[in-house]
Order: C-alpha cells, then structure tokens, then sequence
C-alpha cells in the first residue's frame, strides 16, 4: 500500500542513524538549518567525536532497538534519517519507524540495486518516504559535470536553464575597479551577480558594488550567455569527445547507464578484475573493456590514455584516484575528475594537482536528502565558500508568500537576491525589481547561509 505524502510537522527534531561520513555531514547542515539533531550510532568513538564536534546529542545504541528510538523521542522527530554503511539496517530501522510513528518521515540511504531494482528507486518499499542511492546521486552530478563541459566552476539546477559561474577576478584584470553594473556593460551580456567571495567574506552585492582584485564573483546566466562570458575571458570547455573511466565500480555502472549508445562508443573503461571486465563488456557492448592495472607504468602509454579528452577516476581507493587524475594531465589528457568516497579533505587538495573536478559520494547524498528534507518546492541547493552562501531552486507555488509579487516588493532584508526566473513554459530571464513571480516558476534564490531559514519560508 503505497504510503501517503506527509507535510513536514512543527517539531525541529530530526533523528540520525549512523555517525559516519554522511551522518555528521547531513547533521552540521541541519543544526546550520536550526533543527535539532539526534545522533544514534552503534559505536562509542563515532559518538563522542559527532558530540564533541557538534551541537548535538548522541545515543549509544542500535536503530532497530525501539527502547533506543523512545530515548531519542522518536515520537516528536520530525524526520528519521538512517545513513549507516548497512542498507539492511537503513531499511529495516525506516520500517520499525514507519509502522510505529507513522507521522515520522523516513529517510534511507540504500546502495544495493537488489532492494531499489535496475530501473530507480522503488517508492513506498517498506512504507519508507524517501530512498537515496550514493551511487547513482553521484553519477547523476557527475554526467551533468560532463555535460557542462567539466568546469569545475560551473553549477546547473535541476528545472532551469540557467548556470552560476564563479569567476576569480585577477589582479591584473580590467573590471578591477570596475562597479558591477559597469561590468556588465563591459560583457555586453545579461547577468546577475549573485554574490562576491571577498577574502573569505562573502557578500550580496549591488549594481554600485566596485569589483576589486581576487574576488569571486559567481554569476548567474543563461547558458548561452554564460557561453559567450567564457569565451570572452578564455575559459570555454566544450564537452569531451572521448573519455576513460578508470575503476568498473557501481558508479561507473550508473554513470554508463546514463550515456547514450552513442556516447558510450566512445567511452573506454579500465579495471584489472577479469571477471568485472567481462560483465563490464556484456553488459555495455559499446564500450571498450581494457583489463589492465592503472599504476602499471606502461599501461598510459600502451593503451594511448594520452589522447583522451577526459579520465574520471571511479576506483573504491581515494588515494588512487586523486593520483591517477592528476598524472593523466601529465600525459597529455585534457581533464580528469577524481571520485572521492572516504575522505573528504582530499578535495582541497584539486586546485594544487591540476585536477579540473573532485565530486564526493558524501556530498552530492547530503544534497540529495536536504533537498528532500526541505520541503517539496526546492528542486536544487548548491553551497558555496564554506557554506556561507547557497543557492536555491525553488519552485513558486499558488500558497507562496511571494507568488503573484513584484520583486521590489519582496522584503528579503538584504539578506538574498533573486538571480534568475524561469516560467512553466521553460523560458529563463535575468529578473528586475519589476519582475512578478507566478504560480509555477522556477525562481534561483542566493542567500546567506544565516538566513536560508528565512527565505525558505517566504518561498517555499
């Protein structure tokens, strides 16, 4: 029986299952939100570390354990989120909460396509609300990666045409000194600056706001226009024609699944498991299966990696992946993405290994469930500059404050700017104050992080 929708309650308690990579991530983002967290987790270390990093409070136990569930207050939980490295107690702890408090929404990260099927995510399996698959979030973000020509400075949404562009200013630059509305004639396109990553300081800007060196400015344009700004300041990427996938693990199955057979035909995949490569081959007749090991010095050459567009490292090995992404660019490929699943702190070491895009399993899973968790009208959020900023899709409905309103009459304290509107019919524009938000638009919303609780109300 499929399970009816829930709207979120009053209650500001959220509950997570598993202190691991995704639990203390998707947790520092709700505490940030204003909810209140509760971590449950099996194991004392993780526990104490998530409770001393945090301003949460952890219970030492199991998920499937009721007697623990009651101690967290289960009960009064707005939402129940299980995301430890086991999908059968992610499912099983969701269904104990489902049937028992069925006014909690359940939330479960399951990674095994024997439970979701080939196909996608099977919607009310075990009176569960919502499912994220890792693999395929991560595959999703990267085939838009691809897509957009792999900048890594490049984000797209979900239901609009529209992309932000983070631009880093030089010093020698000739908009330095220049106002933003000064710049934009310059450019001679239609645009809006979202914000400005000044020193670590992130700012809403103005039209009068003066552009001064080592900003960032992230921009918001059509993709056209956003096109035509990378050609004029020599950083267009087209998108690779041929590419190797090195590692034949499930992310690499759910990003083939995505490609075309066209596309796929010129795809290479790497991995020295003989009994993968042959799955690998049978499974996608298009592709070309090299058995081989990636650290073999002489495979780059032997197999001519050098003159692919784009290597994206999918192995299970962190290590491997950053380093194999940033030799590929000594040898001549012209991007590499590097997949990271364990730890985090390796994507700040991109910029320095010449690798063009570090995408997180941990990452893009958080973002998928605090899409979810905030409401069905946000269809896409990007944080950028440590979280300070972030950038919302939402979608206007008929309830909205601000549907049928002039944006110079939208009080957002100076605190947000509405970046882009796209109407139901799919045609995107750069708004002004006279712009009037209707029912059905797909409205980009920047805010600062302090206030995004704020603005998810008045447009959500």
């Amino acid at each position: 029986m499929k399970k009816e929708r829930k709207e979120l309650d009053t209650s500001k308690k959220v509950i997570i299952l598993g202190a691991g990579r995704r639990g203390l991530g998707l947790a520092k983002q709700l505490i940030v939100d204003g909810k209140d967290v509760v971590m449950i987790d099996n194991s004392h270390e993780r526990i104490e570390s998530a409770v001393t990093k945090l301003d949460c409070l952890g219970i030492l136990g199991n998920g499937t354990d009721i007697a623990k569930l009651m101690e967290a207050d289960i009960e009064h939980a707005q939402a129940f989120i299980a995301v430890t490295n086991s999908d059968e107690i992610n499912l099983v702890s969701c269904g104990l909460v489902s049937s028992s408090y069925p006014q909690v929404k359940t939330v479960a990260a399951i990674r095994s396509l024997i439970y979701t099927g080939a196909d996608g995510l099977k919607e009310g399996l075990l009176g569960i609300d919502y499912i994220v698959n890792p693999n395929a979030e991560t595959a999703k973000s990267i085939y838009k990666i691809i897509e957009q020509g792999v900048n890594g400075n490049v984000l797209g949404f979900s239901n609009s045409k529209l992309l932000l562009y983070n631009f880093y200013i030089e010093p020698f630059s000739s908009y330095v000194g220049s106002t933003i509305t000064e710049m934009r004639n310059k450019l001679q396109a239609e645009f809006v600056i979202a914000s400005i990553n000044r020193r670590g300081l992130v700012i809403v800007p103005s039209g009068n706001t003066t552009i001064q060196a080592r900003d960032t400015l992230s921009i918001v344009a059509e993709s056209e226009e956003v096109t035509d700004i990378l050609k004029t300041v020599g950083q267009l990427q087209k998108r690779p024609n041929n590419m190797v996938l090195v590692g034949a693990s499930r992310i690499t199955r759910a990003l083939l699944n995505r490609m075309s057979p066209a596309m796929r035909s010129k795809v290479a995949v790497v991995d020295q498991d003989e009994e993968v490569c042959r799955s690998f081959s049978e499974r996608f007749r298009e592709i070309l299966v090299i058995k081989a090991d990636i650290t073999d010095e002489d495979i780059m050459a032997e197999e001519q990696l050098g003159s692919y567009d784009l290597l994206i490292a999918l192995t299970d090995n962190d290590e491997l992946n950053i380093i194999t992404a940033s030799y590929a660019k000594r040898i001549g490929v012209d991007r590499s993405i590097a997949l990271i699943k364990q730890n985090n702190n390796y994507t700040r070491m991109a910029s320095y290994l010449d690798i063009d895009v570090v995408i997180s399993t941990t990452d893009t899973t958080v973002e998928s469930l605090l899409r979810y968790l905030r409401g069905k009208s946000v269809t896409s959020v990007h944080s950028l500059f440590n979280d300070q900023l972030e950038i919302y899709e939402f979608i206007v409905s008929k309830d909205s404050l601000v549907c049928n309103k002039q944006l110079k009459d939208i009080n957002m304290r100076k605190k947000a700017i509405v970046a882009g509107v796209t109407d139901k019919e799919g045609n995107s524009s750069i708004p002004t104050g006279l712009t009037t938000l209707k029912e059905g638009d797909t409205v980009l919303v920047a805010v600062m992080r302090d206030s995004s609780e704020f603005i998810q109300k008045l447009f959500g």
